[in-house]
């Protein structure tokens, strides 16, 4: 997603380029800025950071099971916590060191099985997963965009309210999975 904003910039920054007699760089931070206003942007954090914030959220307002070291797993370079049978907090950072404690996370996602027992448990986890990237974000800007995410997904679209992050959603025959993205400046 952050690759196709920026895309997106470069695009409008060329046009403004070849177009017009602006001065470039002043119209592709005009661009970049827009954007900003208009996506949001969250603070960098870690790995580490963002697993403690999930944890927080999850045991202050749930009896779900927080995410834990003792069922943790490294695989393709992402960081995958099992929280209950068939469902999966998995954490990818910009660039992987194998440092959770300096890595930055790019995206964060609940993993789950269809069919699994555990199948309402798991959009509980996704709940406290966007409410652990972004406090600010309400109880019902959060079934807006979980609605948003799941309409939007045929088309490769991920929802947004301006608060920093974007949610999408994908699934299969097997699973599905929500991702939280972070926006950074």
């Amino acid at each position: 997603m952050k690759k196709i904003l920026l895309c997106i910039f470069m695009g409008c920054a060329l046009i403004g380029l070849t177009g017009c007699g602006n001065d470039p760089v002043q119209e592709a931070e005009q661009n970049l800025q827009e954007a900003q206003k208009q996506y949001g942007i969250v603070e960098k954090e870690t790995v580490d950071e963002l697993v403690a914030k999930f944890n927080t959220e999850v045991m202050d307002n749930s009896s779900l099971n927080p995410a834990s070291n003792d069922y943790f797993t490294v695989d393709n370079e992402r960081y995958w916590y099992a929280l209950v049978t068939g469902v999966d907090l998995v954490v990818i950072p910009e660039e992987f060191k194998n440092d959770s404690s300096t890595e930055i996370v790019d995206y964060m996602l609940i993993f789950a099985t269809k069919g699994s027992e555990y199948e309402d448990e798991a959009m509980e986890y996704v709940r406290h997963l966007i409410k652990a990237n972004n406090s600010n974000i309400t109880d019902a800007e959060i079934e807006t965009l979980l609605e948003e995410a799941r309409e939007k997904s045929s088309d490769g679209i991920t929802a947004n309210n301006g608060k920093g992050i974007s949610i999408g959603y994908i699934e299969n025959e097997d699973n599905y999975q929500y991702q939280v993205i972070r926006l950074y400046e």
